[in-house]
C-alpha cells in the first residue's frame, strides 16, 4: 500500500495551489517568504485562506497511482472487517463445492466418480447394500431390460472416470434404503442445477448429464417418492434442453462453430459421426417426452426430426447388444402412438375410419419385421399392447365420425387388447423382475387398468358393461397386483416395514382403489351404508368418477391415476 507522505507529495506536484481570494479574483498568488498568506491578501489587507483549486482536483482525480492508493484502502477496510464474521474466503469455487456436496448422514461418504455419495454405517439399514459392482450388475441385469437405451460396461472405473453423473443416478436408482434414495436424489437434483445453470464450464453440459437425467426419469420414480408428479415435466424438460445444447435432434455441423473458434481458438473436438450412445440418447429422450406429454398434458413432446430418423436407422444396422434391437421398434410404435395422440387432440377432415387403418397397418408393419425371438420379449409386447389402446381409443375420442358399428368394433378391441396386456404383464415374477420395472413399462401398465375400469361402467347404449365384466374382472386384476406387491415386499426382506414404508402405501393405494371399484361395479343394498375403506378412497381418489368425466386415454385421466395411485412405489 501507498503511505500518506507519498499520496501528498504526488499531489503537490501535480499543481499549485492557490488561495480563496485569488482563486476567485483570478489572480497569480504568491505566498510571502517567512509569514503565512500571500502577497495580494497581505496588500488588500485580507484574510488569506488556502483551497483547493479546480486544476488541483481534477489532477487529483487523473492520477492513476493516487486513485490505485485510495482503492487499496478502501479494500483494505473491508477486507479487516470481514475478517471477524468469515475469516475463509467465500470463492465462486466453495460454493460449487457447497453445491456438489450431498446431504449425509455423521458417517463418512463413498465416492464414486467425482461425487459423494452419504453412506450410512454399516450397521444402519439406510446405507447402500450394494457395492457399485454389485449395483451395475443390477441395472444392466435386472433394470436394463425395461427401456434398453444404455450399453453398461462392465468396467465400474471406466464409469467412474468418464461417467460420474451417470454413475451417480444409477447408485440412486438401483438403492434399496428409501432415506439414502432421497439423500441421492437431493444430490443429484444439485449437481445437475450446477451443470445447467451455475457452472462456467462449456464442457458441463455434456452427454454425461443427459444419460443420467434419463436414468432417473426412467427409474427414479421421483414423482412417487415424493407424493407429486411436478418433477416429472421438470426433469424432461432439463433432458430436452441438454438434447437441444448437444444438437443431438440434428446432425453435426460441418465446421466449428463461429462464435466458439472467435472467442477461443477452440476447435471441435467431436467425433466426425454420431455414436451409438448418443442416438439411442435422442430417442430415449423422445419415448419419455412423449409419454410425460401423453400423461400429464403439461409440456410439449420433443418434436421428431429427419436425423432422428437417420439415427433409429443406425441402431438397427449397428446395434451393439440385442435389447438394441427392443429398442428401436419402442421407438417405431412410439411413433405410431404419437400420431394417434395428434389425431386424437386434433381437427381433421379425414374420416377417423381412415385413421385407425392406416394407424393400425404400421403397427401390423413392425410386427411382421422382428425377429422370432422378439416374439415374447415383455418390452416389445407392451410397447406393441400400448400403442394399439392409443389407436383404438380413437373411437371415443372421434366417436361423432365413426358409425355405431364400428365403433363398437373399435371398444371391442380395446378390450381384448388391454386384457392381452396384463396377461403378458402378470407372466412377470414378482420376486425377480418388479426390481427393474421402468417408468414406461407402469405406464403400459397402467394404461391397461384404466381401459378395463373405463369400459366396465361406461355409459353407452351400444356398449354392455355386464358383459365386460363377466370377460375381465377388474377386482381379480387389483387382487392379483395386490398379492404380486406382497410377494415383491417379502422377497426384498421388507416384511417387517414399517406402516408409513412406500411398499405398505403401494398396498393400501391399491386397497383404497379396489374399494372405490367395488363400490361402482356392485349396486349398493338400499340404505346399505359404505365401509369406511370405501367411503375414505371415494373421498380420496374419486378414481371411478373421474372415468367418467374424462374421455378413454385422455391426459387428465391418466395424471390422475398416476398421482393418486402408486403401484410400484417401494421397488426402488
Amino acid at each position: 500500500m501507498f503511505s500518506s507522505p507519498t499520496i501528498y507529495i504526488l499531489l503537490t506536484e501535480a499543481g499549485e495551489q492557490a488561495c480563496l481570494n485569488c482563486s476567485k479574483s483570478k489572480c497569480k498568488c504568491v505566498d510571502r517568504p517567512g509569514s503565512q498568506g500571500c502577497e495580494r491578501c497581505y496588500r488588500l489587507n485580507k484574510t488569506c485562506l488556502r483551497g483547493t483549486s479546480t486544476r488541483a482536483m481534477q489532477s487529483q482525480k487523473n492520477n492513476t497511482v493516487a486513485r490505485i492508493a485510495q482503492l487499496e484502502g478502501k479494500l483494505d477496510e473491508l477486507v479487516s472487517s470481514l475478517q471477524p464474521q468469515n475469516p475463509r474466503s467465500t470463492s465462486s469455487s466453495s460454493v460449487r463445492n457447497s453445491l456438489s456436496t450431498a446431504a449425509s448422514d455423521t458417517s463418512s461418504p463413498a465416492t464414486y466418480g467425482d461425487h459423494n455419495i452419504p453412506a450410512a454405517s454399516a450397521s444402519s439399514s439406510d446405507g447402500l447394500d450394494s457395492s457399485p459392482e454389485e449395483s451395475l450388475d443390477i441395472f444392466r441385469t435386472h433394470m436394463l431390460q425395461y427401456f434398453p437405451f444404455l450399453h453398461i460396461p462392465s468396467d465400474v472405473q471406466w464409469m467412474r472416470q468418464e461417467r460420474p453423473f451417470l454413475f451417480l443416478c444409477i447408485m440412486a436408482v438401483t438403492c434399496p434404503s428409501i432415506p439414502t434414495k432421497l439423500a441421492l436424489g437431493e444430490k443429484i437434483r444439485k449437481i445437475a442445477t450446477e451443470k445447467m445453470f451455475l457452472s462456467s464450464d462449456p464442457g458441463a453440459v455434456n452427454l454425461d448429464l443427459l444419460l443420467g437425467l434419463l436414468t432417473v426419469l426412467a427409474w427414479g420414480y421421483d414423482h412417487l417418492l415424493h407424493d407429486t408428479a411436478m418433477g416429472l415435466p421438470r426433469f424432461t424438460q432439463l433432458a430436452i434442453t441438454v438434447v437441444y445444447e448437444l444438437r443431438l435432434n440434428k446432425p453435426l455441423p460441418d465446421d466449428s462453430n463461429v462464435l466458439t473458434a472467435g472467442l477461443g481458438g477452440c476447435t471441435s473436438t467431436r467425433a466426425p459421426m454420431r455414436t451409438l450412445e448418443e442416438q439411442r440418447a435422442v430417442l430415449a429422450c423422445f419415448i419419455l417426452s412423449s409419454i410425460v406429454s401423453t400423461c400429464l398434458d403439461n409440456i410439449q413432446p420433443m418434436q421428431w426430426t429427419s436425423h432422428m430418423e437417420e439415427c433409429l436407422e443406425a441402431l438397427t444396422r449397428k446395434g451393439e447388444t440385442p435389447l438394441d434391437e427392443v429398442f428401436a421398434h419402442q421407438v417405431r410404435l412410439h411413433r405410431i402412438a404419437r400420431e394417434a395422440e395428434h389425431i386424437r387432440i386434433a381437427s381433421t377432415a379425414v374420416p377417423a375410419a381412415f385413421h385407425l387403418t392406416a394407424l393400425q397397418r404400421k403397427v401390423n408393419e413392425v410386427k411382421q419385421s422382428i425377429t422370432p425371438d422378439l416374439q415374447y420379449n415383455s418390452l416389445f409386447r407392451a410397447s406393441t399392447y400400448y400403442t394399439e389402446l392409443s389407436i383404438h381409443g380413437l373411437v371415443l375420442s372421434k366417436k361423432q365420425d365413426i358409425p355405431d358399428l364400428q365403433r363398437l368394433e373399435g371398444l371391442h378391441a380395446c378390450l381384448e387388447t388391454a386384457r392381452s396386456a396384463l396377461d403378458s404383464f402378470f407372466q412377470i415374477s414378482p420376486t425377480d423382475d418388479y426390481i427393474g420395472i421402468s417408468f414406461p413399462f407402469f405406464n403400459y401398465l397402467a394404461r391397461s387398468i384404466l381401459v378395463i375400469m373405463t369400459l366396465s361402467t361406461m355409459n353407452d347404449p351400444i356398449w354392455d358393461t355386464n358383459l365386460v365384466r363377466s370377460t375381465v374382472d377388474v377386482l381379480w386384476i387389483l387382487d392379483h397386483l395386490i398379492n404380486d406387491v406382497q410377494q415383491a415386499k417379502a422377497s426384498r426382506g421388507e416384511e417387517n416395514e414399517s406402516a408409513n414404508g412406500f411398499l405398505d402405501k403401494s398396498t393400501k393405494k391399491l386397497l383404497s382403489l379396489r374399494a372405490s371399484a367395488y363400490a361402482a361395479l356392485v349396486p349398493a343394498k338400499p340404505q346399505q351404508q359404505c365401509s369406511s375403506v370405501a367411503q375414505g378412497a371415494e373421498d380420496d381418489l374419486q378414481v371411478l368418477r373421474m372415468f367418467r368425466a374424462y374421455e378413454l386415454m385422455d391426459a387428465g385421466l391418466m395424471a390422475s391415476f398416476m398421482e393418486g395411485t402408486a403401484i410400484f412405489d417401494g421397488f426402488y
